[in-house]
């Protein structure tokens, strides 16, 4: 035996010890040693049955005994719900639930206990049972048990009020989080949250809500959030942890787990599981986009990723869509350890929650209320989901060259022949990404309302006016020799603002540089340094042509005084206010919820002139009379009931934060 000195009487004399230096000599002499011992040994072979009894304890009792299926079944099923693990939760969590008004349901009290066992193995656990069953009610609950000082870093819309009525700090405050010192912040607050913990190094828990905001590694926000996490216990909310590329789940994992140390899976390793993932993910979805291309060499490309996948030049897309699936199946399996993830299919199946799911309110199947375009509407709408901002690739006229100066700025070959250099890279595929957004933006805006898209189609005519003229301020007059500023924060920040505050920010930022003032993190780009500057140019100009023939087309269809969106949206509202209540049943009550702020100014003045003062109304503004409006009139579980609104109008910033059942 070799290794470290064991300078006991025992390990001198009797257990026959002894050290050897590692080097090129010594061998012959352990040799001889170890022949003697082997020569003076005891035989226990030799007799029949002492050779029997020591075969059959190596092949029943060692780690290499044999093992038959059921006891390997029986094992797996063993090591499955041992991951399952629960830790016992105080009573008195009970009572704070009963005090607060809130129902002790037992499918939340044992996710409290799962996501203890799970975080006293990882450090983090991610809550994400679909909306409805309570996420944040039971990482309050986790928060208490732990017994520790935290923060909590949400979206600035569900943060609450000073006097505790709503949101995170009316929730640490009913479960007496607050007077342990948790604090809750806003997650466009990342830098001040940084020294905040820096300076208070009590903090021992970061709740994060609305998680899936930071999927994307490559900001300044995640790496503050990543220190801000480091060394602490991290709850992570979402409803959507699966409804992301791979690359953005291990952005979540990383906040609390090392990543080529990890215990959630056998390799250790998630960083090369998940570039494995990657590469599959970006290959299939090649394939699904440019298996019909016109483009022949990415139709060839899409064929070659095919037939590596399934040997087979003929594309069948329903296999690409198999192994999709099954990928996915692979990347949860993956997350399970770390994740409590039900939904009201899975409690009602569940003989320990299924009696207690009947209290919860029901979710009926959604309804579809068609809504009939003219002839013109119809051919207007067809041209702009399809030319005005459909896919760059299959000829979308928007070219959003402010929004992907760095495609101009480089030769079109090294973009095309995949030849940048990592930097170069990581810039295209940013400001690619911040194109690609704003173009979804004005579809998304336009199938949410035409009085919505109008605005937004004003505000980036006006915008997109501004910087053209800043060009030509810089240039003297001549835009072949201008500057153009692009803001870098932009590129992070779509990951994390809501879709109204982009907008918003984007409009303020060209106010700024028109007027001399720069954002810190800028790039300066050389209009006359670039590759294809009347490129550049000329598209800037293009989108400012294509934004008039919008706005013009708008104007002569009327649409948006003759927007049938929203008068089937009346006439349905109507015949919903007028339906008598089954009997035990309240009253109906209508929320109507969009998802930007514009489309709720263009719908207030409509809804208003059928229902009058019957009807509330949230536009951004949330005083502490309108929170209890909402409480009073729309939470059917409130103390104190009011009938002062049938009808709801609101942005969907307060789905959270409200119990609107």
């Amino acid at each position: 035996m070799t290794g470290s000195s064991n300078l006991t009487r025992a390990g001198l004399s009797t257990q026959e010890e002894f050290n050897v230096e590692i080097s090129d000599f010594g061998f012959e002499d352990a040799e001889s040693y170890f022949d003697a011992l082997w020569d003076e040994a005891v035989k226990i072979t030799e007799h029949e049955e002492a050779k029997r009894k020591l075969i059959a304890i190596v092949e029943k009792e060692t780690l290499i005994k044999e093992i038959t299926p059921f006891e390997a079944f029986v094992l797996v099923l063993k090591t499955y719900l041992d991951s399952f693990e629960e830790r016992e939760i105080r009573q008195s969590l009970v009572k704070i639930l009963e005090e607060n008004g809130y129902t002790p349901y037992q499918y939340q009290l044992d996710a409290v206990k799962q996501a203890l066992a799970i975080i006293e193995n990882s450090n983090g656990v991610v809550i994400a049972d679909v909306v409805g069953l309570g996420k944040t009610v039971v990482a309050c609950s986790v928060a208490k048990e732990l017994k520790k000082r935290g923060i909590v870093i949400c979206p600035p819309g569900i943060i609450g009020d000073r006097n505790k009525n709503f949101g995170w700090k009316k929730y640490i405050e009913e479960f007496g989080l607050s007077k342990e010192g948790w604090e809750v912040w806003s997650l466009g607050d990342l830098e001040n949250i940084t020294d905040f913990v820096n300076k208070h190094k009590d903090i021992e828990v970061v709740i994060v809500d609305e998680a899936h905001r930071f999927r994307n590694q490559d900001t300044k926000d995640y790496e503050y959030l990543k220190n801000i996490c480091r060394n602490k216990i991290v709850i992570l909310l979402t409803a959507t942890p699966f409804n992301n590329r791979p690359a953005d789940i291990l952005s979540l994992l990383k906040l609390f787990i090392t990543p080529k140390k990890s215990s959630i899976t056998l390799e250790n390793n998630l960083v090369d599981k998940f570039k494995a993932f990657r590469g599959t993910f970006d290959r299939l979805g090649y394939i699904t986009k440019y298996w019909n291309s016109p483009n022949s060499a990415k139709r060839e490309k899409a064929e070659a990723y095919y037939q590596s996948f399934f040997e087979d030049k003929t594309i069948d897309l329903g296999k690409v869509a198999q192994r999709s699936h099954y990928l996915a199946k692979q990347i949860r399996d993956v997350i399970e350890p770390v994740t409590i993830r039900r939904n009201r299919l899975d409690l009602q199946n569940n003989p320990y929650y299924k009696n207690e799911v009947k209290n919860l309110s029901k979710v009926a199947d959604p309804k579809e209320w068609f809504f009939e375009l003219t002839k013109e509407q119809s051919l207007f709408y067809d041209k702009v989901i399809g030319q005005y901002f459909g896919d760059p690739d299959d000829g979308g006229q928007f070219k959003g060259a402010i929004y992907r100066p760095f495609e101009y700025d480089v030769e079109r070959e090294k973009i095309a022949s995949e030849k940048l250099s990592e930097k170069d890279n990581r810039q295209f595929i940013q400001q690619r990404n911040l194109y690609d957004f704003m173009r979804r933006l004005l579809v998304k805006r336009f199938e949410s309302s035409f009085g919505s898209f109008e605005q937004s189609i004003r505000n980036f005519k006006r915008i997109t006016e501004k910087i053209l003229e800043f060009i030509r301020k810089t240039g003297k007059g001549d835009y072949y020799k201008g500057q153009y500023i692009l803001d870098r924060v932009l590129l992070e920040k779509i990951y994390v603002l809501e879709l109204d505050e982009i907008e918003k920010y984007l409009t303020e930022y060209t106010e700024k540089i028109n007027n001399g003032e720069y954002p810190k993190n800028h790039k300066i780009y050389e209009i006359n340094k670039f590759n294809d500057k009347k490129g550049f140019i000329d598209d800037i100009n293009s989108d400012l042509r294509m934004f008039d023939e919008v706005l013009t087309q708008l104007s002569t269809l009327d649409l948006v005084k003759n927007d049938p969106k929203t008068a089937c949206l009346l006439n349905n509202i109507r015949k919903e206010v007028k339906q008598k209540p089954a009997k035990g049943e309240p009253k109906r009550k209508i929320i109507v919820f969009s998802e930007y702020l514009d489309t709720v100014k263009y719908l207030e003045p409509i809804l208003r002139k059928h229902f009058g003062e019957r009807i509330l109304v949230i536009a951004g503004d949330l005083s502490a009379q309108k929170i209890s409006q909402i409480n009073r009139n729309f939470d059917a579980a409130y103390p104190e009931q009011n009938d002062d609104f049938d009808i709801l109008l609101s942005s969907d910033r307060i789905s959270e934060g409200f119990n609107l059942n």
